[in-house]
């Protein structure tokens, strides 16, 4: 039986929250796909209109990784359809101690931020030789 996943639709963050949010105007939290293995998490986070130098990842003290993206895309006037709502993005996760948070890579390329957080060696499964 095949499980189907349901997009959801973009949502506004809350300004309410002055950590969250440093600079006017909207900003929303954008898709994420996260994948799981044995040795490593990866979060695949769908920025539209965001450059490399326009993108911050910051892991605080309480093992929260923020990801914050600044859109640089400008709307052309007399749009006759549109779909895309323009804003930067916020996005905040809770970050295991199963985690190597010394090691955790990203790259960016055509709207996608890939972060690739690995996990710490000695919790990894360790395969048992079975002997004779």
């Amino acid at each position: 039986m095949a499980t189907e996943l349901k997009k959801r639709e973009k949502k506004a963050v809350n300004h309410t929250a002055a950590e969250q949010i440093d600079q006017a105007g909207p900003s929303y939290s954008p898709d994420v796909d996260i994948y799981a293995s044995d040795d490593a998490m990866l979060l695949v986070v769908d920025l539209p209109g965001v450059k490399k130098g326009d993108v911050i990842i910051n892991l605080d003290e309480n093992n929260a990784l923020i990801i914050k993206g600044k859109n640089s895309f400008t709307a052309p006037e007399g749009a006759v359809l549109s779909q895309y709502n323009i804003g930067d993005y916020y996005r905040a996760f809770q970050i295991s101690n199963d985690y190597d948070k010394e090691n955790i890579s990203a790259t960016l390329e055509n709207g996608l931020l890939e972060i690739n957080i690995p996990k710490r060696e000695e919790v990894k499964p360790k395969k048992i030789e079975i002997k004779a």
